[in-house]
């Protein structure tokens, strides 16, 4: 995915998602201009959803963790978050913390709300539409989730799929990961994955969120590590402990096994 102005016509698969930093009310109509969406890839295996979680945090003011604030936006910024601290607006995600806003990514939050630029996000919707309730780990086996994205099927099904689901890569023989489970996957034991842990199962069904918890909830998340493990023959795990070395990932951009990135689109705020 790429914006071919900008990529000489060269399109990088590496990229899953682009949106413009706090541009959740922006529309310019003398330049026929909206940057108030997000461009999100999925595979149909339900990939996408921490993509789509990462690109609304653009949206609604944050930068990645590590990153200074955007000179048109302002505000605390995130320069001390930790990209490699694997939260939501990192890329790095091998544990529970990549469906968890850090606390850089809240204080951004708060100063893109309270300011001119959000008001549009105060208006009330014109339609109360009912949305199926169903978690989508219940839809789709761990196996069809693997084969959605990699055309194999899971490496392993128990709680370690809760933070990254491996498929097996028939091309290497090695079972690589990059997300976790879809929420609601089952981890073994008659539990289920929730938030990157597996839990005991109390229904299959999206809870209400209470809106007066004044709380920031995460969303199913992908991860993007792109890890390697040893050869392993797929629903047996690995035949060896120790790992391959991890490759290392630059901010928005693919390692050389092709993992996919976020990207962030900058530029002056139209209001």
């Amino acid at each position: 995915m790429c914006r071919r102005a900008f990529s000489g016509g060269v399109c990088n698969r590496g990229t899953a998602g682009f949106a413009y930093v706090g541009g959740a009310c922006v529309v310019n109509k003398r330049l026929q201009k909206v940057n108030s969406v997000a461009i999100v890839e999925d595979t149909g295996g339900f990939s996408g959803i921490i993509v789509a979680a990462h690109e609304v945090g653009h949206l609604l003011g944050a930068v990645h963790d590590g990153s200074p604030p955007p000179s048109y936006l302002g505000g605390p910024g995130a320069r001390r978050c930790r990209w490699e601290d694997g939260y939501i607006m990192s890329d790095l995600r091998h544990t529970e913390k990549g469906f968890r806003w850090s606390s850089c990514s809240v204080e951004q939050f708060h100063h893109f709300l309270n300011g001119d630029t959000a008001t549009c996000l105060y208006n009330l919707p014109h339609e109360d539409e009912s949305l199926p309730r169903v978690l989508p780990g219940k839809l789709l086996s761990l196996d069809a989730q693997c084969k959605k994205d990699r055309g194999t099927s899971a490496c392993f099904k128990d709680d370690r799929v809760c933070a990254q689901l491996f498929c097996f890569d028939s091309s290497s023989g090695y079972c690589v990961s990059y997300r976790p489970a879809a929420e609601g996957s089952d981890c073994g034991n008659g539990k289920i994955c929730s938030n990157g842990r597996c839990v005991f199962d109390n229904g299959n069904s999206i809870s209400d969120f209470d809106i007066s918890r004044r709380r920031c909830a995460a969303v199913a998340s992908e991860g993007r590590g792109g890890r390697t493990w040893p050869r392993a023959t797929p629903g047996e795990g690995f035949k060896h402990p120790r790992p391959h070395p991890i490759p290392k990932m630059a901010r928005g951009q693919p390692t050389s096994r092709g993992t996919s990135g976020f990207t962030h689109l900058e530029g002056p705020l139209h209001v």
